[in-house]
């Protein structure tokens, strides 16, 4: 996936629910290109903008995210980047998402790239249904071009409870499904949102990553172990 906020806040992306699955636009390149003719992607060291708190990680190593508007704190590992406090995206469905993060960025076509983000912020309406409606925004906004369609399918919530505060976690896969003209992005991605009802509402942290590289390749995919690590980090903050 282009890295946080080149494809995220696309805001045009029209999404079609039909049965259990989400339809959007995504991409990936040729499968019947010359090899030849595939561009290079360069894994370049991502520089971290914005320290993380201060506080002692339950992930030993890991980095501590405090959001304190969406009143949340979750843990990220020790190699993702912290962007820069004033940076933000906004999703298709409107959310608007800080405390961003990337991993495994490279470059490919004179365009960054990364393997995966997060962010957090506040959502509106209930944690089952934020979760669901973001993720499948988020996803469509990650694997979308005006060329081709993917293929969103979203879980069902799942209910759970994190230090005494209700909440949903849902799971959005996005598919591409025909050949475009971006070798560089990945084929097929995850999207995970953990919405939690908060004292300033419906509170979600958003991951996203690339479960399959494109044909350009690039750095490897996060660890599935790490991103569940990430996910079950997310708690409510004071």
């Amino acid at each position: 996936m282009p890295v946080v906020g080149r494809r995220l806040a696309v805001g045009a992306t029209a999404l079609v629910l039909v049965a259990s699955a989400f339809v959007a636009v995504g991409v990936f390149g040729s499968a019947t290109d010359d090899p030849a003719d595939l561009p290079s992607a360069t894994s370049v060291s991502s520089t971290r903008t914005r320290e993380a708190a201060s506080e002692e990680a339950r992930n030993p190593g890991w980095q501590v995210v405090v959001d304190g508007q969406a009143q949340l704190t979750y843990e990220l590992p020790p190699e993702w980047a912290l962007a820069e406090d004033t940076e933000s995206l906004e999703s298709s469905n409107g959310v608007r998402l800080g405390h961003l993060a990337d991993f495994g960025t490279y470059t490919c076509q004179g365009a960054e790239y990364g393997r995966a983000f997060s962010g957090s912020g506040v959502a509106e309406g209930v944690p089952a249904d934020a979760a669901a409606e973001l993720a499948a925004a988020i996803a469509a906004d990650q694997y979308s071009d005006a060329n081709q369609t993917a293929r969103v399918t979203l879980s069902r919530a799942t209910p759970v409870v994190r230090d005494g505060v209700r909440g949903s976690v849902v799971r959005a896969d996005a598919e591409t499904t025909t050949d475009s003209a971006d070798a560089c992005a990945g084929v097929r991605g995850t999207v995970v949102v953990v919405a939690l009802a908060t004292g300033v509402g419906t509170s979600v942290v958003v991951l996203g990553a690339d479960t399959v590289p494109g044909e350009a390749l690039g750095p490897d995919t996060v660890e599935a172990g790490d991103l569940r690590a990430i996910t079950d980090s997310v708690r409510p903050r004071g």
